[in-house]
């Protein structure tokens, strides 16, 4: 099985305060694409990962939330490591932020 396959507590910091989530990371056959969702802990609102792309350790993809009738589609770049974290930064238009977590077992 793929290391970034499962399910990953995520924290993430941006200008809109912090936001838990847990990430669903469907890793498919080719080993270099993932699909998934994410759950917004504090909404229980769940959004699909498009555009995932592995490459070794670092990994790309967007999500697209959305703040009342507002969507943002975030680009989040990142990377996981054998000790079963992630970090990485997200972007949506002129916001910034960092997000960071761990595998749950």
């Amino acid at each position: 099985m793929h290391p970034l396959q499962g399910k990953w507590k995520i924290n993430a910091r941006s200008p809109l305060g912090d936001m838990p989530m847990v990430a669903e990371m469907n890793v498919k056959e080719d080993g270099v694409s993932f699909d998934g969702n994410v759950l917004d802990e504090k909404s229980g609102k769940s959004y699909p990962i498009v555009n995932g792309a592995i490459d070794g350790n670092k990994i790309t993809y967007a999500i697209t939330l959305k703040f009342g009738l507002i969507p943002l589609t975030f680009n989040l770049e990142g990377e996981f490591s054998e000790d079963n974290t992630c970090k990485g930064v997200a972007k949506a238009m002129k916001m910034e932020g960092t997000y960071e977590g761990y595998k749950l077992v």
